[in-house]
Formats: C-alpha cells, sequence, structure tokens
C-alpha cells in the first residue's frame, strides 16, 4: 500500500531490518551455512508511482531530486539494492502488467537471483511454504496486502515453516470499518474477518451482547448487540494469536494519517535459535517508529 509519510516509516522500518539480517548472515559463521531468501508477497511494481520531478528540479535543485529519487523506492527495489544482498528473491504480483514493470526492475540487477510469481499472494506462499527447505533455508517474507486480504492459514504456513521472520503490515482500519457498531457484521464480512483472523473467536473478543426486557412484548427479552473493540483490543487479539504460532513477537508499530492509525506494523519470528536478537532488532526499530 502506497502513501505518504507513513509509507516511508514502512519502509524505512523493513529496509533496516532486511540490512542487519543480511549482514549477520554474512559474518556468522554459523549463520553462512543457511541460503537466505527475501519474498515480497504483494510486490506491485517495485516502485512507489509518483510524479517524476521534472527537468526544473533535477537541474536547478539536484538534492530535492536525489530525495525524490529515495522516496519513489519500494520495498522490492530496496531490498534489490541491499550489500550484502539475499541469495534469493521471490516477488509475487497478482496483476500481470505490474509483473512486467518487475521484470523490467530486475533487469537494474542482473546479479541477482530472482523469481517472479504472477499469482494470488495467499496460493503462492502456500506453495512456496510447501517447497522451503528449512533444513538449509531461512528466509523474511514481507506481507504489505491491499486490503485485509491475508488469510491466517498463510500466516500459519509460514510459522510452520519455522524457518520464516514475519514482516506484516496489518490493515487495522479496513478491519474495523468491518467490526459494524450494534449489530455483528453481515455474513460476509464475517466470514473474511473469521479468515483473518483463523478463528470466530473474534466475536466473543469485539462484541458484547446484554439482554433486556422488551417494553413491546412483555415478557420477552430483547438481545442489544454493542461493538467493544478498539485499537488496543484489535492489536492485542492479533498479536495473541501470533504468539501462539511464532518464536517470538515484537512490540507493534502504529502507522498513522490525520484520521488516526491506519496499519500495525507486526514483526514475527518464526526460528527459535534466531528469535532472540531478531525480536531486539525489530523491538528497536519500532519503537524509534512509535516515537
Amino acid at each position: 500500500m502506497f502513501g505518504g509519510h507513513w509509507t516511508q516509516k514502512k519502509l524505512e522500518v523493513l529496509s533496516e531490518y532486511l540490512r542487519a539480517y543480511t549482514r549477520i548472515f554474512e559474518k556468522n559463521a554459523r549463520a553462512r551455512f543457511f541460503q537466505t531468501t527475501y519474498v515480497d508477497a504483494f510486490a506491485g511494481t517495485g516502485v512507489i508511482p509518483r510524479p517524476e520531478p521534472g527537468p526544473f528540479i533535477s537541474s536547478f535543485f539536484p538534492q530535492r531530486a536525489e530525495a525524490e529519487e529515495e522516496f519513489r523506492k519500494g520495498s522490492v527495489k530496496r531490498a534489490l539494492e541491499l550489500v550484502p544482498p539475499f541469495d534469493h528473491y521471490v516477488f509475487v504480483e497478482k496483476d500481470a502488467e505490474k509483473c512486467e514493470e518487475l521484470r523490467a526492475l530486475s533487469q537494474e540487477f542482473p546479479k541477482r537471483d530472482i523469481q517472479i510469481v504472477n499469482a494470488d499472494a495467499n496460493s503462492a506462499l502456500l506453495d512456496w511454504c510447501e517447497q522451503m527447505d528449512t533444513e538449509r533455508e531461512r528466509a523474511v517474507v514481507f506481507l504489505d496486502p491491499f486490503g485485509a486480504s491475508v488469510e491466517w492459514r498463510v500466516i500459519e504456513a509460514l510459522a510452520d515453516t519455522q524457518a520464516v521472520d514475519l514482516w506484516i503490515l496489518f490493515p487495522y482500519a479496513a478491519i474495523n470499518r468491518m467490526l459494524v457498531s450494534g449489530r455483528m457484521p453481515p455474513k460476509a464480512w464475517a466470514k473474511r474477518l473469521t479468515r483473518i483472523f483463523g478463528t470466530a473467536q473474534w466475536k466473543e473478543e469485539f462484541y458484547e451482547t446484554n439482554s433486556w426486557h422488551s417494553l413491546m412484548e412483555p415478557g420477552a427479552m430483547v438481545d442489544i448487540v454493542s461493538k467493544v473493540a478498539d485499537l488496543r483490543r484489535i492489536t492485542d487479539f492479533f498479536v495473541k494469536r501470533l504468539r501462539a504460532k511464532f518464536a517470538g513477537v515484537a512490540k507493534p508499530g502504529f502507522l498513522r494519517n490525520s484520521k488516526g492509525v491506519l496499519f500495525v506494523l507486526l514483526f514475527a519470528a518464526g526460528n527459535a535459535r534466531g528469535a532472540r536478537p531478531a525480536i531486539k532488532i525489530a523491538d528497536h526499530l519500532l519503537e524509534r517508529m512509535n516515537l
């Protein structure tokens, strides 16, 4: 998802983590045993779509033009520019035209081992998890979905590898909108929420039901459904779900615009041996982002 200042915060946190990750695997003798893979499951075109600065800006304000070029780099390009790089890159994108742009971008990095997958992210990740050599491979997976499209079964499959560090942009605002007030969500939304959380327990967590005597029908009871979900409850519930599957989960990072929180940036470490240093790095980056 692309936006303004919050988009840059997200990308800066991810970039710094990826840089620390590849350095660890380069310098640590035990870690060098593993092949490393970076997976971007909603890759887009690889860059942030913004107007070109134009010849006037480029000629008379070169520093501004350079800053604009840096701003335009999406998660894909930032990952490809890493030194040291990952051993392998997997970019998943459902849109065929965007895949063509990814292929054009990949030509700028001829020394990188890049695989571009034109498929739905959920199905592609499930296939990738099945094929992963967990004895010899470690990976970072970045989930930056368009809306609330990541299913819990995918997150669970990534956790089950015990070899994946997961960054996920949790779509708080979209989920909060589906959690309507005064009644349970419509059936289609309820099913979608259950797929996202991997359980129907969200109903008990996010809603309260109180029974009152009916004023219209003496002796009859009326159930009043009230939404009790807020930012803390929704975030805590999803984090609790992550902690049940992963070796460690970092403290959440909140991404806001002028109207409030849009997304929650979350990190979960899948490998028990590497979880402690991974969480330490992620906590530091996310804490700094929240300032």
